[in-house]
């Protein structure tokens, strides 16, 4: 959500770099998504700055009869709110660099764009799936990223075909793939460009692409606790938002965090989040700066040392 500003500082940092350039592959889940798809599409790091910032995400509520229609979609559509919104938000901004909101995998590849991958969960598979040309090159873009922003419960899931087609609910043949936010088990999809080998004992082993840089945000407790035990930090406690947050923290960071290793740390740039939580919708031109500076810093930093 809002915290995408400081991905922007990120970019920039890159542009004036001279990396942003040449990079080929990008990859991201959930809110990370949509930063992932403007960089990809040729959005600047001051017009993924202005386009966060100017959007209101509380816009992307949506669906009929607050109470009664959400209760109805939760039960027979899995969320409460449509997405529909969210879709047609994502497809207006690849339509302003492509000319269609249709563009495909397939046709962002084609034409030049670079390469877009993002993350959904599919639930009734178990398992976490990478969205892309290379597995669903007819899928149309907007749609991957909403599958990978479908936080479960709140917005519908998604059900989709082996050609990527999407539909809001299951057909008759009971055979399409429901998919879900890419963050419940793949929150940071740094292995996504690595390769996979067996060893000797038949063993498969994750090959690290030294090439992948990892963007993580994340609050400077956090960030500490990283570069001394890569544990999780301790999360104070003081009402039922809380509760509930550190208690997602604790299920969602635990599905993850095992599977990093020292590779996948040391390429990977912790921003900071300035004390700007997940909940917090609306930002002052101050804390816009903070954040967007945070990304900036922070890349600056990777690199000096």
């Amino acid at each position: 959500g809002i915290r995408g500003i400081a991905y922007a500082g990120v970019i920039q940092a890159l542009e004036e770099n001279g990396i942003a350039g040449d990079i080929e592959k990008v990859g991201g889940t959930s809110a990370g998504a949509i930063s992932s798809l403007l960089f990809a599409l040729g959005y600047s790091s001051y017009e993924m700055d202005s386009i966060i910032s100017e959007t209101d995400f509380e816009d992307f509520n949506d669906g009929k009869y607050f109470f009664v229609g959400g209760i109805s979609r939760t039960k027979n559509k899995y969320g409460w709110y449509r997405g529909e919104e969210f879709t047609d938000w994502i497809g207006a901004l690849i339509e302003e660099k492509t000319g269609t909101p249709e563009t495909t995998f397939e046709e962002l590849h084609e034409e030049g764009y670079k390469d877009l991958y993002v993350t959904a969960t599919c639930l009734n598979k178990q398992e976490l799936m990478i969205l892309s040309y290379e597995s669903y090159p007819k899928m149309k873009v907007k749609d991957a990223v909403r599958i990978s922003m479908s936080i479960p419960l709140y917005f519908q899931a998604v059900f989709v075909d082996s050609i990527g087609k999407t539909y809001s609910e299951q057909n008759q043949n009971n055979n399409l793939d429901l998919m879900v936010d890419g963050g419940i088990i793949g929150n940071f999809p740094i292995h996504i460009f690595d390769t996979y080998e067996n060893d000797s004992m038949n063993k498969e082993i994750r090959i690290p692409n030294y090439q992948t840089l990892g963007i993580r945000i994340d609050s400077d407790p956090q960030i500490k606790e990283d570069s001394l035990s890569r544990k999780l930090a301790p999360y104070p406690i003081e009402d039922f938002t809380d509760y509930i947050s550190a208690f997602y923290i604790m299920v969602i960071e635990n599905l993850n965090r095992n599977n990093l290793t020292e590779d996948d740390w040391n390429r990977t740039i912790s921003v900071s989040s300035v004390g700007i939580t997940p909940k917090i919708k609306k930002l002052s031109t101050e804390q816009k700066e903070t954040l967007f500076n945070s990304g900036k810093e922070s890349t600056e930093k990777y690199f000096r040392n």
